[in-house]
């Protein structure tokens, strides 16, 4: 008899927005998806749509391989759980357990996979757990915790009511349909629109106030924003004088970033530059989307100081239309220690105080040159990092000199390629999981329902998790049978249990809503303040102001800007279709966008003898990267603008550094590398 149709509530995990699901299933397999109307999160994107072609890939690898003489052979669960264990235990007997370090994907922020991966840590003996975030949203948290609260807090942008909205070294329109529906609601409701952006995006064409930026100056546009605020007295008074700290010091400081000065480094005119601070600052709520473009810079952190100052005297902290943030449900904290000094981030003091977790960047070194200690095992899962880290060579020449590289995926990716075992990981369509919205800026926690069986012999990402550590002797660390027992103990200090959100499986809100939470509670810092001048930078030695830093530009091929075919080179720009290195593999994305392009400006070019489709050649001093060039107006001539995540002589990180990064946060610059570019004949 034919079953019947099925419907499960879940949430699609290809980006940060999480969007609710309806998935539809007949005879245990997915045969429609679509928007979850109760959702708050439900407009798809094209990558939601191929869902179903992602799920039954012909591609996926969904039995568990070991490597044995370089051939991959297929093995039992237990067979390769066994392998790991074995070697992990022999690695920490002749090396030390912090010689282990873990790195999980972007799918994973926001689930209990992240908590499990810090408890196996913990367990093993290792500091050296780090994540995609790492390179990511981390250096503006660190930021933004600074000024706001140490217990740590990220803002996001409250789009409704809204007077004024920056978008900031952000494209909103490939990277997040749900933010670019709504800032375009916002702009057709009156509210003005600030683009920051060296390329004229689709939102930039539609803005009041557009500021072409030199990449990699942002720190300075925001400085420039600070004195023209201050100097006009454009600041919320009542704010400042009531909660603020340092801001005397802010204003002497802001007084040497006048805009004629900072318009020579930003490529931004002064006239504009005052435009954008008076627009900002008299537009009453605004708020900022803020890119991790301005993460991938060696100012990351100052970046994101100076604009939580500018966010902070304009009064716009936390209000209705502003920069607001919601505090997370509360979950059950599943690290077995807290006082985690010893990894081998440990030069990155504030990243590991402030995010609890170590660095991913010298995680390459630290194996090529057992500084401070060496890595000698590395497990990986939903993460490509010969494409998705710095500097590839090293990366690659890295892996090849370690004891143990375990990969949990997909598909057989290149990194998983270079692996010794690799595990077949279920999609979240094979799996239920618990999501917290907080970061999203919503109070909401979703437990999404399993749809189908996992594929072949796939496993969730949590059950590996569990089964590793039983299979390690931590039984008692690890004492889940089911996903719902590790649900049900993660909700137990929040008045939450699993049948209200069984019962309501679209969305269960946990509160969260209250803004302007300081009248009440004060800022979560040492002075319970909003903290300009920030104490514990100056204690660690770093610029108690937003400042930066001496050396502005980092060398390329021993250029200076005045040479005349010198160009600036970001990566990384997002393309709708792919998030990272994903997708690439199905047909039906490829058909959209089949080849990496990158984007030059129309007159540059033609000045170097290319044309539209020409293959060029784009280098740096550690490598250079071959793609066709896509000619266009929408770009500045002194730019050159190239997405990663694509493979071969067309991976962006050939040409990208891990020694040019953030003191703070050590975060690559990614987005502000000199290079010059050729056609290749």
């Amino acid at each position: 008899m034919e079953e019947t149709m099925k419907e499960a509530k879940s949430a699609c995990n290809w980006c940060g927005i999480h969007c609710g699901l309806d998935i539809c299933i007949k005879n245990d397999r997915v045969v429609k998806v679509g928007p979850m109307q109760e959702h708050p999160f439900n407009q798809l994107c094209v990558k939601a749509k191929a869902i179903i072609d992602l799920v039954y890939s012909k591609d996926r690898v969904t039995t568990p391989m070991v490597k044995a003489s370089g051939k991959w052979q297929p093995v039992s669960w237990d067979t390769a759980l066994g392998i790991i264990a074995d070697k992990l235990y022999a690695i920490r007997q002749k090396y030390g357990a912090k010689c282990l370090a873990v790195h999980l994907g972007f799918p994973f922020i926001g689930t209990p996979v992240f908590q499990l991966g810090y408890r196996f840590c913990d367990a093993y003996g290792s500091p050296n757990f780090t994540s995609g975030a790492s390179v990511c949203h981390f250096a503006r948290q660190i930021a933004q915790s600074l000024t706001f609260d140490h217990n740590g807090i990220l803002l996001a942008p409250h789009y409704r009511n809204t007077k004024c909205h920056v978008v900031w070294g952000a494209n909103p329109t490939e990277s997040s349909v749900l933010a670019a529906a709504a800032i375009n609601k916002a702009r057709k409701q009156g509210a003005k629109l600030i683009v920051i952006d060296p390329r004229v995006t689709l939102l930039a064409k539609k803005a009041d106030i557009y500021a072409q930026i030199k990449p990699g100056t942002d720190l300075a546009l925001a400085l420039g924003l600070l004195n023209v605020v201050i100097e006009e007295k454009l600041y919320n008074q009542q704010f400042v004088e009531n909660w603020t700290y340092g801001f005397d010091k802010l204003e002497r400081h802001a007084t040497k970033f006048p805009p004629e000065k900072i318009a020579k480094v930003t490529w931004v005119a002064a006239n504009t530059i005052r435009d954008l601070a008076r627009t900002y600052a008299t537009n009453f709520p605004a708020c900022i989307t803020q890119g991790v473009s301005l993460d991938h810079c060696i100012s990351g952190v100052q970046t994101s100081r100076a604009i939580a100052c500018l966010t902070a005297i304009c009064g716009n902290f936390d209000v209705p239309g502003g920069s607001t943030f919601v505090e997370p449900p509360g979950l059950k904290n599943l690290r077995l220690r807290e006082d985690v000094t010893d990894e081998i981030g440990a030069s990155y003091p504030l990243f590991s105080r402030f995010v609890r977790e170590s660095s991913s960047t010298p995680i390459s070194n630290a194996i090529l040159t057992h500084r401070p200690y060496p890595i000698k095992a590395l497990i990986i899962s939903g993460c490509n990092p010969l494409l998705t880290w710095p500097e590839t060579t090293k990366v690659k020449e890295a892996f090849e000199r370690l004891d143990l590289l375990v990969v949990m995926d997909l598909f057989m990716n290149e990194t998983a390629q270079m692996a010794d075992v690799f595990l077949p990981a279920a999609t979240f369509v094979e799996s239920s999981t618990l999501r917290d919205y907080a970061l999203s800026g919503l109070g909401m926690l979703q437990l999404t329902q399993q749809a189908i069986r996992p594929v072949g012999n796939s496993w969730p990402d949590w059950k590996f998790w569990v089964q590793i550590g039983r299979k390690m002797g931590y039984e008692h660390h690890f004492p889940w049978s089911t996903d719902d027992e590790l649900y049900a103990s993660l909700l137990e200090p929040t008045g939450l249990n699993l049948k209200q959100l069984k019962e309501k499986p679209g969305t269960l809100f946990y509160g969260g809503k209250e803004q302007q939470r300081f009248l009440r509670n004060g800022f979560g810092t040492p002075t319970g303040k909003v903290e300009l001048y920030s104490g514990i930078m100056e204690q660690h030695g770093y610029d108690p102001l937003p400042t930066p830093l001496e050396r502005e530009e980092p060398p390329v091929l021993k250029l200076s800007l005045a040479e005349k075919h010198s160009l600036v080179l970001i990566t990384g720009a997002r393309i709708g279709v792919y998030a990272h290195s994903q997708f690439r593999n199905l047909e039906v994305m490829r058909r959209r966008y089949p080849e990496p392009l990158a984007q030059v400006n129309t007159g540059t070019a033609r000045a170097l003898g290319i044309d539209n489709g020409d293959m060029i050649e784009i280098e740096t001093s550690k490598g250079n990267v071959q793609m066709r060039a896509w000619l266009s107006a929408d770009i500045h001539p002194n730019v050159v603008s190239i997405p990663h995540g694509w493979a071969g002589v067309a991976n962006a990180n050939l040409a990208t550094s891990d020694e040019q990064t953030d003191p703070i946060s050590g975060f690559p610059a990614y987005k502000s590398i000199f290079c010059r570019v050729k056609r290749i004949k």
